[in-house]
């Protein structure tokens, strides 16, 4: 009979998925859904997409995620989704840009419930234009901050010590070096690993590690 294998990490993020370490008064602003606009600035591999998908996720009503490379018209999202998620901002090309200022001014002006959420990954700057950067900075705007290698660590520390998986410091090391810094991908990353270890009866280990992730 196959082991039953371990169930780590669901498909969906959600926040209580999301290792939140210094960043949990920003867990705790989204998930009370209490601001009609909110933007989050979070470094590559921070987590910041993640939280707009468990946002998404976790939304009382219908709820749409939405990343730069989406074709899809942002003024006519409005009356089908009441909670809008946008990640990366900061290529949107101009007209799109403008789409988001005139969804920003259809949910403000006409005093609409819907909530939007944007994101960027560095401070908003020269490439967003001077109306839409005054419609985001009149809202929430939540700084996210990145784990260091200490953080990262105990990050990972917690999660094994939460799902019972034993991975040792050496094999956490090994990962963040050789493999990725992304949290959100080394929990999955750490999934894959562990049901493979359950499914072969074996210890994790570095040349097991390398084994399964080819």
């Amino acid at each position: 009979m196959q082991p039953q294998l371990l169930d780590l990490f669901g498909s969906n993020p959600t926040f209580s998925n999301f290792i939140s370490l210094n960043n949990q008064k920003i867990i705790n602003l989204l998930s009370n859904y209490s601001s009609s606009f909110s933007h989050i600035i979070g470094a590559p591999h921070s987590g910041k997409t993640h939280l707009l998908k468990a946002w998404v996720h976790s939304a009382p009503n219908t709820a749409i995620f939405i990343d730069n490379t989406l074709e899809i018209n942002l003024r006519e999202i409005i009356n089908d989704y009441k909670y809008i998620a946008i990640d990366n901002i900061e290529y949107l090309d101009n007209n799109k840009q403008i789409e988001l200022f005139d969804l920003f001014n259809q949910i403000k002006l006409n005093n609409l419930n819907n909530q939007l959420l944007t994101s960027s990954r560095i401070q908003l700057n020269s490439n967003i234009r001077e109306d839409l950067k005054t419609r985001i900075l009149s809202g929430i705007n939540l700084n996210l901050k990145a784990l260091n290698d200490d953080e990262l660590i105990d990050a990972i520390g917690i999660f094994t010590k939460e799902e019972g998986i034993t991975l040792a410091h050496s094999e956490t090391i090994y990962l963040i070096n050789h493999y990725t810094r992304n949290i959100g991908v080394l929990i999955t990353t750490i999934h894959k690993i562990a049901n493979s270890a359950v499914e072969q009866n074996r210890n994790i280990t570095i040349p097991f590690i390398k084994q399964v992730l080819g």
